[in-house]
C-alpha cells in the first residue's frame, strides 16, 4: 500500500521542519513525509504499516493519546504539547496537531498528525491552513472516495474544474460524475481490482456539458491486512496541453508533405531510368533526394541523411535542398559538390562547427552515359549498390566522412565503369532497422534481394522491396529508396 504525499509536501514548503503522519481509523501509519522521518529518526519502511503508538511509550500512550482519539473522533480535531521517542530511544517533545482528513467522521477517514520540535515551533503551521492547502492550494483536483469508489469529499478545485458543488458531489459515484467513455471506465475498474495504482488519460463532460481532457490518478488506502477502505484520487486539468499537442501534430504533417512535394521527380529517358520512394516517420526527419539531368549524357544524383529528427533536421534538409539543382549543375564534379555542401553547412552554423547534431551523410553520383562510368562520393552513407550485366555487385563506398563532421579529411571521388544493363540501388538507413536488428544482416538481405530480381523495372523494384521488407505503415525513421536503372544504347 503506497500513498504519495507529493502534493502535501509541496504546500507545505515554506514550513520544511514540519512533520506529517497519516493513520487510518486504526491508529496504523499508512504515509509520512521526510520531515516526519527526520524527526522520528525512522525510515519510511520502518514506520509504513506499523502503530503510532511506535513512537511514545505504551504508558504514555496509555495516557494521552486515548483522550487525542477520544478528542478527535469527538471532534475531528486535537492541539497540544506531547513527548515523543525517536528511534534511538532518546525523548523529544513535540508540538501536534490532529484532525480528520475528510469532512465527515466515520471509520473509512484518514487522520493528519502534524507535529514539529518545540525548539523549532516557530516555524509551525496553522492547522486551518494546512487543512485548506491540502483541498485548495493544490493546482489538481484532490477528492476521497469511499471504497465503493462513491465520492467522500470534494474539493474547491474539484468544484472549479467539474462544475459540481460539494453537497452534489458528495455520495456520488466519482466515474458518473466525470462522465468518461465505457471502456476508459473498464480499464480503471480492473486495474483497482488488480490492486494496481491506475493512472490514465481521457475525456470528461462537465456539468455544463463542455468536454474537457483530464488525467486522472488513483491511490487506494489500506489495512495492514490488505483491506482497502478507500481512495485518494488526484484530477489535472490537461485541456490546454492536448491542445498544443493537436496544433502541433497539424503542424508535423504539414510540414511533412512540404518536404514530400519538393521531392524532385525522377528521370526517365532512354537510356536512364529511375524510381523512387519516400517513406516518412511519425516525426519530421531530415532524409531527401534529388536527381536532375545535367546535359544531353550526364546525370547528377543526390541521396541525404540528415542526422537526427525533428524540426531542426527537416530544416537543415530543405535549406541543402534549396540550392541543390543550382549546385549540381554548375560544379557538377563530386567531391567539389560535397566540398561546396560542408561549406554551406559551416555557414549555416558557425558557432557550432564541432556540433555533431548538423552533420549529415550523402551519396552524391554522376552518371555519364557517354563515357559509360559513374563518378561519385559517399560521405558517411551506407554503401549504395550497383550491380553490374554479369551479377558482381560493387559498393559504392569512397568518400569520406559525414558532411558536418569535427575532423577536416578530403573527401574521395570513386570511379566505377560499367558496359551493359546496370542498376544502381540507394537507400537511408531508415530500412536497416526496419530489416534486421544486426545492420550486417540487413545489408546482406539487401544484397541478395539486389541480385535475385534484377529483372525487375524500377518501380516493381522498389514496390516488390517494400512489400518483403517493411512490416509497419510509420517506421522508425524515415526511409528513401532509389532505384536507378541504366540501358543500353
Amino acid at each position: 500500500m503506497k500513498l504519495d504525499l507529493h502534493v502535501m509536501e509541496k504546500t507545505c514548503s515554506h514550513c520544511a521542519t514540519q512533520g506529517i503522519i497519516i493513520t487510518d481509523h486504526n491508529e496504523t501509519i499508512v504515509a509520512v513525509n521526510d520531515s516526519a522521518l527526520r524527526l522520528t529518526g525512522y525510515s519510511k519502511e520502518q514506520l509504513i504499516g506499523q502503530p503510532l503508538r511506535l513512537l511514545t511509550s505504551n504508558e504514555h500512550y496509555i495516557a494521552v493519546y486515548e483522550s487525542i482519539w477520544e478528542s478527535v473522533i469527538e471532534n475531528g480535531y486535537w492541539e497540544g504539547e506531547i513527548r515523543n521517542v525517536q528511534s534511538n530511544g532518546k525523548i523529544f517533545f513535540i508540538k501536534l496537531t490532529v484532525y480528520a482528513l475528510a469532512s465527515s467522521i466515520d471509520k473509512s477517514d484518514l487522520y493528519v498528525w502534524c507535529f514539529s520540535d518545540l525548539e523549532e515551533r516557530s516555524n509551525d503551521v496553522e492547522p486551518k491552513q494546512m487543512l485548506e492547502a491540502i483541498y485548495k492550494a493544490s493546482p489538481m483536483a484532490v477528492t476521497t472516495l469511499h471504497k465503493d469508489m462513491t465520492v467522500k469529499d470534494w474539493s474547491d478545485t474539484a468544484q472549479k474544474l467539474f462544475g459540481w458543488k460539494k453537497e452534489e458531489a458528495i455520495g456520488q459515484p466519482l466515474l458518473s460524475l466525470l462522465s468518461c467513455h465505457s471502456h476508459y471506465i473498464a480499464s480503471f475498474l480492473q486495474q483497482i481490482a488488480k490492486g494496481d495504482i491506475p493512472s490514465l488519460e481521457c475525456t470528461a463532460r462537465r456539468k455544463d456539458g463542455t468536454v474537457i481532457d483530464i488525467a486522472c490518478s488513483i491511490v487506494s488506502i489500506a489495512r495492514p491486512d490488505g483491506t482497502i477502505t478507500g481512495y485518494i484520487v488526484m484530477i489535472n486539468d490537461i485541456t490546454k496541453t492536448k491542445q498544443k499537442e493537436l496544433e502541433y501534430k497539424k503542424q508535423v504533417e504539414l510540414a511533412k508533405k512540404i518536404q514530400q512535394s519538393v521531392l524532385t521527380a525522377p528521370i526517365q529517358s532512354n537510356v536512364v531510368t529511375m524510381d523512387a520512394i519516400y517513406i516518412p516517420s511519425e516525426d519530421l526527419s531530415g532524409d531527401m533526394y534529388a536527381c536532375y539531368q545535367i546535359d544531353s549524357h550526364r546525370y547528377g544524383v543526390i541521396i541525404i541523411d540528415v542526422m537526427g529528427h525533428g524540426l531542426s533536421a527537416s530544416l537543415v534538409s530543405m535549406s541543402l535542398r534549396s540550392l541543390l539543382r543550382g549546385l549540381i549543375l554548375r560544379v557538377i564534379d563530386p567531391v567539389y559538390v560535397a566540398a561546396e555542401l560542408e561549406k554551406h553547412l559551416q555557414n549555416l552554423f558557425p558557432d557550432q562547427a564541432n556540433d555533431m547534431h548538423y552533420l549529415f551523410s550523402m551519396i552524391y553520383l554522376v552518371i555519364d552515359t557517354k563515357t559509360k562510368q559513374i563518378e561519385y562520393t559517399n560521405a558517411g552513407h551506407p554503401a549504395g549498390l550497383l550491380l553490374m550485366d554479369d551479377g558482381n555487385i560493387v559498393e559504392l563506398d569512397k568518400g569520406g566522412l559525414a558532411i558536418g563532421s569535427p575532423f577536416s579529411v578530403p573527401f574521395d571521388k570513386g570511379v566505377v565503369r560499367y558496359h551493359k544493363r546496370t542498376r544502381l540501388f540507394l537507400y537511408t538507413d531508415g530500412i536497416l532497422d526496419e530489416i534486421d536488428s544486426s545492420i550486417l544482416n540487413s545489408m546482406a538481405k539487401i544484397r541478395g534481394y539486389v541480385k535475385h530480381n534484377r529483372h525487375l523495372s524500377d518501380q516493381q523494384f522498389l514496390q516488390l522491396f517494400v512489400e518483403k521488407h517493411l512490416y509497419q505503415s510509420r517506421p522508425a525513421d524515415d526511409i528513401c529508396l532509389l532505384s536507378i536503372t541504366i540501358n543500353e544504347k
